[in-house]
């Protein structure tokens, strides 16, 4: 009995096993196909991920490729400006520099058209006066043009001015700088022109002292009509004429004969004049 019962135990538990393994053996065949299944698709999405890369590198390469080209072009531009601009900077100071060149012309012509209407009323006053009054005045000039030889024109020179004959000193030569004190030059010159004036019959003097626009107005008044009436004590000191004989002022800024614009124009202005009137 037992012997039996041992039989029939064994032949369930092989047949039990039996059919576990072929689960087994399914369930394995199963998974396989799932993994096939899996793998294919996993291969698929890679392609397409690979597929996908390639084109967004196909695409980072042409914008690559876009900057690159942008960046010259950037570049060009900017070369090109720094050219425009220093093209337009010399065109610039070539315009600075033609107004410069006017400016100068233009000073040139106010100056040589004072001096041409300065000669006109001589001429005008020269064509009034008799054959004899004419003689005593060229006289007169050529007299004074005598003492003033060897003298810079920008120092001092003489001319017929209507009926008188007038000595212009440039104040920079005549007067030590910024005072009222003749210098040693000027006033060499001025004993020169006053023994002219010992020796001239009939004539009166009138001098009269201009400043350029550098200053108050007040001041430069007062210091013209100062200077006037040095050089008139200095010319009284040497010279044989009554003190009735001479007159002095000054005029400041007021009566320029060029435009006080620049340097050289500043320069003519402050001047001396010293007019020698025939009675």
């Amino acid at each position: 009995m037992k012997k039996t019962l041992f039989i029939l135990s064994a032949a369930l538990f092989f047949n039990s096993c039996l059919v576990t393994k072929k689960r087994y053996d399914t369930a394995v065949m199963n998974g396989k196909k799932s993994l096939d299944s899996l793998n294919r698709v996993f291969n698929k999405t890679v392609e397409g991920f690979n597929a996908s890369t390639n084109v967004l590198k196909i695409s980072n390469t042409d914008k690559d490729i876009s900057v690159d080209s942008l960046n010259r072009e950037v570049k060009k531009l900017s070369g090109d400006k720094a050219s425009l601009n220093q093209s337009l900077l010399n065109t610039i100071n070539d315009y600075k520099e033609e107004k410069q060149k006017l400016s100068a012309k233009t000073r040139m012509a106010d100056s040589l058209m004072n001096i041409l209407t300065l000669q006109a009323a001589s001429q005008d006053s020269l064509r009034n006066l008799d054959e004899g009054q004419k003689k005593e005045l060229n006289m007169l000039l050529a007299t004074v043009n005598k003492q003033l030889n060897g003298t810079n024109q920008s120092e001092a020179f003489a001319q017929i001015a209507g009926s008188n004959v007038t000595v212009t000193f440039n104040n920079d030569f005549l007067f030590k700088p910024g005072t009222t004190e003749i210098s040693v030059k000027g006033l060499a010159l001025l004993k020169k022109i006053a023994a002219v004036l010992t020796v001239t019959e009939n004539c009166r003097v009138h001098v009269i002292s201009n400043t350029d626009n550098n200053g108050q107005a007040k001041t430069l008044l007062d210091l013209s009509a100062r200077r006037a009436a040095s050089v008139v004590s200095t010319i009284a000191a040497n010279s044989t004429l009554a003190g009735t004989a001479y007159t002095a002022s000054g005029r400041g800024m007021y009566s320029p004969i060029v435009s006080n614009d620049n340097a050289e124009n500043k320069k003519k202005n402050r001047r001396t004049d010293l007019i020698i009137i025939k009675n």
